[in-house]
């Protein structure tokens, strides 16, 4: 008898169990391609559909963005019954290329969904202020950091950014000051009031002969004139190219180990320096180089023992921290670059407490 009693109660929950709404989004992913830039709110609306055998009541809709508020069907969803959610959002708030999740919540079986809104921005011929919105000095550009992202060492790369002449005179664009591996050329030479021009800016990463990420910038000349504060800066991540290695020479290849990636310096006195030693060791088959170290910030100094490491040969890493001026809690970083294919850029933390005096 409880055997039977057992086996009944079992197989209600389990109907029970069985027998729950399900989510359905009929396109779970919306692409805006070619979005016009508005300062306008703008809508996109997903339709959800409950294919389970029990109602369904969504939670909350969380956009994985500040710029997007959901809106959603309150009541609950029939089993085969349909409803929506509408992301409302302002296109000039969003950068030229976005792309945000939309987590849905609901009592449904697969409680926890996942929408997406993503799309690319043009320019309004009717409101080009919303794309142009960096002033210099009576420039108005689109962007005043050309970030080229990442670059092979080998490389020489080039990008455009636009501006249109907001002067009442024409311009003549010129380069006040650049790096040496950098060039800038002006299309056209001369640009009249309210029309167009461009900047082409050409990297040409083995004139820097450089490792790790880079900001650089280009003083221009408007008219010949000296302002300084008239600059474009340059963004890069410099890499070496591993790419063209076969599996023999990936095989003997070197190998940075870390005894330790960690260090906390514990408490000392505003005004102290503490030293912060990390081992590396060549676990490899081949030279292992120490490319470049770079500190997170001017308070650290890094000083190295030897920079090419034979197999099974190990140097010491210091990493110097000046606390003058600081207070609390400290975290800093160092970056280290090597050959190692598999990693070539490890990042070591120190952190510790300054208190005062």
């Amino acid at each position: 008898m409880k055997s039977v009693l057992f086996l009944t109660i079992f197989s209600l929950l389990a109907i029970k169990i069985l027998a729950q709404g399900r989510l359905e989004l009929e396109t779970p992913r919306i692409i805006l391609d070619r979005l016009m830039v508005d300062d306008q709110p703008q809508h996109a609306t997903f339709t959800i559909k409950n294919s389970g055998d029990q109602p369904i009541i969504i939670t909350r809709v969380t956009p994985m963005s500040s710029q997007i508020k959901a809106d959603w069907t309150n009541e609950p969803l029939a089993p085969g019954k349909k409803g929506t959610i509408t992301l409302t959002f302002t296109p000039s708030r969003f950068p030229e290329n976005f792309n945000y999740k939309i987590l849905i919540y609901s009592n449904a079986q697969n409680n926890r969904e996942e929408a997406e809104l993503a799309g690319t921005l043009v320019e309004n011929p009717d409101k080009l202020k919303l794309s142009y919105k960096y002033d210099l000095n009576g420039l108005a550009f689109k962007t005043t950091n050309v970030n080229l992202g990442k670059v092979f060492t080998w490389q020489k790369i080039s990008d455009t950014i636009t501006f249109i002449n907001t002067r009442k005179e024409t311009v003549k664009l010129s380069v006040q000051y650049q790096p040496a591996h950098l060039q800038t050329r002006f299309i056209p030479e001369e640009v009249a009031p309210d029309q167009k021009g461009c900047a082409v800016i050409t990297y040409d990463a083995p004139k820097k002969n450089d490792y790790g990420y880079n900001y650089e910038s280009i003083i221009l000349s408007i008219n010949n004139s000296r302002d300084y504060k008239t600059r474009l800066s340059v963004s890069i991540n410099l890499l070496e190219d591993f790419s063209k290695l076969n599996k023999k020479q990936l095989s003997e290849a070197p190998i940075a180990s870390f005894k330790q990636k960690d260090i906390n310096f514990g408490e000392i006195k505003k005004g102290e320096k503490v030293n912060c030693d990390f081992e590396l060791t060549n676990s490899g088959k081949s030279d292992l180089i120490i490319r470049k170290t770079k500190a997170s910030c001017g308070c650290t100094a890094v000083t190295l023992g030897n920079k090419t490491l034979a197999p099974g040969q190990s140097t010491i890493i210091r990493a110097t921290f000046d606390s003058t001026g600081k207070s609390g809690r400290q975290y800093k970083t160092i970056t280290v670059i090597t050959n190692d294919p598999a990693q070539a850029e490890v990042q070591l933390n120190i952190q510790g407490n300054i208190k005062e005096k």
